[in-house]
């Protein structure tokens, strides 16, 4: 086990990269999609850096709104300049007709920057619109009084007009209208109040959004007093009815209350417009906050501020304004800026604006749009200020919060941050006895294994430590750390057996709850075992099986040692564990089930041994998937009448039906059937053609088990037909067996034929001693027995009164065949006198050849050599016939007619004693070369294949030259 452990070390450490990568890819869906920085920069950049004043002018700036990179800004007076962002072209400067002493009171600007309402404190309403240089005064139409807020419509953005919006005014009426920039006379569609609050007091801060519900699409108003905040929910009305919103405002719902007055300073904030995120509502005695949840499905729940929070004044006393970004609040003093986070809600930032002695600011703007900016704003100047990552410590705070999966969201998927967060969040959960959740966590982290394996143990849980173990099983990949699988695994398997022990042990004392936990804790074993990263993990290491199997043993829990080994495959042990229960059917049906087939040889003797009859069949269920050579040895074994027929059937049906050819199986169903009572059996197999058996081993088996009849047969196969008819005779006394073995020969030799015959005649003579008994077998072999060859066989004196007739018959066949003979010799003499007369005439024989006539051969004058006349009438020169025929001749033949030219030669000039030499060597050239003509007789007949022209190029242009 320790060699195991330093295994796991060194894996572990080498793996540590590998670890953190995945922590990281575990996280990484739920990352924050903000940019990263380098340590360096978040560390030392502020979140909020004040940038150069941006405008210093003459004139008092009067008020400040800001949305979609425009900035407008309104003087004392009564000019407003509009300036857009990064296109300073487009600049331009409105001015307001008024009378002398008409102040603005509030501007409004849409999220989309192209629309602006101007409220004096006249009470008059003044309507820009993006491109257009005048401002329209649409009061007449309107009929608003002095408005203090303006809720605008998120939806249609991308139109000419606003759609439907609510303005709040001062007495507390909300007024819905829709304004068309299009033409400056009707530059109000409508104009309608839809909703007079009870408190006649100003609408400080109005708002509406859409939530859709399933098919159905709500509404929510939220509308801020100085005292309270009213909620308003439904569904907007049909266009026929005049108004959309009056339906909503019949009634109103949970309404928040404050119970100091105060200005009543209203922000909305969104994560990304335009969906809300929480709203800002300055009281009496600090800022309220809400978060805006819009995720209720129920259509009656009618509160969507939910958890809220209380930011009190700090020393810095009350604000003059709030706004909100994601992740702080922003608090404008007089002479100063301050930052609260919205997570732990501490103080994050300070800034002083100006001296306490300059003019005092009044105003904070967000650009919704672009809410990485805001400004400041006083009568003489604007400030803006760069919001700089402003989620850089919020995976902290979060953590610090214990919200930890926000924590993980903003952690930038940065391997390090999600290694703290993680560790932070294990070490939670484990203060808190949350073993569960403490074990998944830390099995993420990337905290030392040894460490957090001895906390569990500290615990004495034996839940939680499974709980962890598995945890960081989970974790792992069987393919990059196999030995730190297999140890988690091992480990894990030990707990469990011995908890399964110690319940094991007072099995029979346990009350039904404990009875509960011992079957529970064996399905959690089972379900362990069977996780596909533990069979995956385990299977390729067998030292790690064999030790799993073998603790298992020590333990004495054999069903999960049978089960484990079925899911590592290990079938031998299964089937070990079944032969020595004596489970045999079982073990069967193991190899049935897993068609195993070096398990079926090798156990496949017991089992027949002991359920012949089973294991016979499911051999014959695999057909040819098995070797049946394999199998003999455990037919071999068979001793018993009940396996003996078990394997005769066996070995029947691979001859018979798979068309087994091996001899040796032949062979050894031949020796069972030899075994067999019943000699049919083995008759009806050595008859059939397909059999491959080894005669000689076949003749021996059937010989010493007095197989008679069989050995008849086998002889006759081997072609020994005179053994088996000896063996017919002498040992089955059976003539007609004899018969039939000696008419199966009668394809052989003639002598043979008659000398089994002779065999069979002779035990005739000797066993019947009956005269018409011998005539009889001897009148149906009339065709190779005669009477003569059976007369040796009587005795000396007996009675020839029973044959004579057939001695008579005998004798006169013999001289029939007699006078045959004279007859054909005759005529054989006078053949033999007709051919002699022909021969002497032939020589004799002459012709008349004309002086004109040529070799046939060289196409010269015949008379000039010596030449050949063939009673064909070809004429060949001596010469030209030898060089034709000599090609033609074996290589003895060849040589033999070079020496009798070179004998010929020698002799021509010498005396005349020597002529008979040169007749004699003449004639033996004459046999050779000119026995018949080269152009009719067999010579032209062997060339009938022969080409008339060879490969040789030459020889055709020589012919071609001759003919053409």
């Amino acid at each position: 086990m320790s060699g195991l452990w330093s295994e796991y070390q060194a894996e572990e450490r080498s793996t540590e990269r590998f670890s953190r990568t995945t922590t990281t890819r575990q996280h990484s869906s739920k990352a924050s999609l903000t940019s990263m920085m380098n340590p360096t920069e978040e560390n030392t950049k502020p979140i909020f850096q004040k940038e150069t004043p941006i405008f210093r002018e003459k004139s008092s700036f009067q008020k400040l709104v800001t949305a979609n990179n425009v900035l407008v800004i309104g003087l004392l007076s009564n000019q407003i300049k509009r300036y857009y962002v990064g296109l300073p072209e487009l600049d331009d400067v409105l001015t307001i007709q008024r009378p002398v002493g008409d102040k603005i009171h509030e501007m409004f600007l849409d999220p989309t920057g192209k629309h602006l309402l101007v409220s004096m404190e006249s009470g008059e309403m003044f309507y820009g619109f993006t491109g257009k240089a005048t401002l329209v005064n649409v009061s007449k139409q309107i009929k608003c009084g002095v408005v203090d807020s303006v809720a605008w419509n998120t939806t249609g953005q991308n139109e000419i007009g606003t759609k439907e919006i609510l303005l709040g005014n001062s007495v507390g009426s909300i007024i819905e209208t829709k304004l068309n920039p299009s033409s400056d006379k009707q530059a109000v569609a409508y104009s309608k109040i839809v909703c007079s609050l009870e408190k006649p007091e100003s609408v400080t801060g109005l708002v509406f959004f859409h939530e859709d519900l399933d098919a159905s699409k709500r509404t929510v108003v939220l509308v801020a007093t100085p005292t309270q905040i009213y909620q308003y929910f439904g569904q907007l009305g049909k266009p026929t009815e005049g108004t959309k919103f009056r339906s909503i405002f019949v009634d109103s719902y949970p309404e928040i209350k404050s119970n100091i007055e105060a200005t009543g300073l209203f922000h909305v904030s969104y994560s990304k417009y335009p969906q809300p995120a929480a709203l800002v509502w300055m009281t009496g005695v600090g800022v309220q906050y809400y978060k805006i949840s819009l995720s209720s499905r129920n259509f009656d729940d009618c509160d969507v501020l939910k958890e809220p929070q209380l930011a009190q004044f700090s020393q810095y006393g009350g604000p003059v304004a709030i706004a909100s970004t994601a992740f702080h609040l922003l608090l404008l003093y007089e002479n100063g800026f301050e930052a609260r986070s919205l997570i732990n809600w501490k103080h994050v930032h300070y800034e002083t604006l100006g001296r306490s002695s300059e003019v005092p600011y009044s105003t904070i703007a967000i650009d919704l749009m672009n809410p990485n900016k805001f400004y400041c704003f006083c009568k003489t100047g604007v400030l803006r200020f760069r919001i700089s990552k402003e989620d850089r410590f919020a995976w902290r705070l979060y953590m610090e919060q214990r919200q930890f999966d926000q924590a993980e969201l903003y952690a930038g998927g940065d391997p390090d941050k999600l290694s703290e967060i993680t560790s932070e969040e294990a070490d939670f959960y484990f203060e808190q006895g949350m073993f569960k959740e403490a074990a998944e966590t830390y099995a993420l982290s990337q905290r030392s294994f040894e460490e957090i394996a001895l906390r569990f143990i500290a615990t004495g849980d034996s839940e939680a430590l499974i709980g962890y173990l598995d945890a960081k099983l989970e974790s792992l990949r069987s393919g990059n750390s196999p030995t730190q699988v297999c140890m988690l695994v091992v480990w894990l398997v030990e707990i469990f057996l011995a908890s399964i022990s110690q319940l094991e042990k007072h099995e029979m004392e346990l009350s039904e709850s404990e009875e509960d936990t011992l079957n529970a804790r064996r399905a959690d074993l089972r379900n362990f075992l069977s996780r596909e990263q533990v069979v995956r993990g385990v299977k390729k290491h067998q030292p790690v099986v064999k030790m799993i199997q073998d603790m298992m043993s020590t333990y004495g829990n054999v069903r999960d040692l049978i089960f484990f080994a079925e899911l590592m495959e290990d079938f031998e042990t299964v089937i070990c564990h079944h032969i020595h229960d004596q489970n045999y059917r079982a073990a069967l049906n193991t190899l049935r089930k897993r068609r195993c087939k070096e398990l079926f040889y090798k156990y496949t003797p017991v089992l027949m041994q002991y359920i012949p009859r089973d294991t016979v069949d499911v051999l014959e269920q695999f057909g040819t998937g098995l070797e049946p050579l394999k199998l003999l040895p455990s037919f071999i074994q068979c001793r018993g009448t009940d396996q003996r027929n078990q394997a005769l059937r066996y070995l029947q049906f691979v001859v018979f039906k798979t068309k087994c050819k091996d001899q040796a199986i032949h062979n050894f169903l031949l020796s069972l059937f030899v075994q067999h009572s019943d000699e049919t059996l083995l008759m009806d197999f050595l008859l059939k053609n397909d059999i491959n058996i080894d005669t000689s081993y076949a003749l021996r088996l059937c010989t010493e088990q007095g197989k008679w009849r069989a050995c008849c047969y086998i002889y006759r196969r081997m072609g020994l037909y005179e053994e088996a008819v000896h063996l017919a005779l002498t040992k089955l006394g059976d003539v007609k067996e004899a018969e039939g073995i000696a008419e199966s020969a009668e394809g052989g030799s003639e002598e043979v034929v008659k000398k089994l015959w002779l065999l069979i005649a002779r035990h005739v003579v000797d066993t019947k001693e009956d005269i018409k008994h011998v005539m009889e077998f001897v009148n149906r072999q009339d065709q190779v027995l005669k009477i003569e060859d059976i007369l040796p066989f009587f005795k000396d004196f007996f009675y020839i009164d029973d044959f004579k007739e057939a001695i008579c018959n005998s004798l006169e066949l013999y001289n029939s065949d007699i006078n045959r003979l004279s007859e054909d010799m005759r005529d054989a003499t006078e053949s033999a006198e007709r051919i002699h007369n022909d021969i002497a005439n032939l020589r004799r024989k002459t012709c008349m050849i004309e002086s004109s006539k040529t070799c046939v051969l060289c196409d010269g004058s015949l008379l000039v050599r010596s030449f050949y006349v063939f009673p064909c009438t070809h004429m060949f020169h001596t010469k030209c016939l030898v060089r034709e025929v000599i090609p033609h001749l074996s290589a003895h033949k060849a040589r033999e007619v070079q020496r009798l030219e070179n004998l010929m030669a020698n002799l021509r000039d010498e005396d005349r004693v020597r002529t008979d030499q040169y007749k004699s060597a003449k004639s033996q050239l004459d046999e050779i070369v000119a026995s018949e003509c080269i152009l009719c007789g067999e010579i032209i007949i062997q060339m009938i294949d022969k080409p008339f022209l060879t490969e040789d190029e030459s020889e055709f242009e020589r012919l071609k030259a001759e003919w053409l």
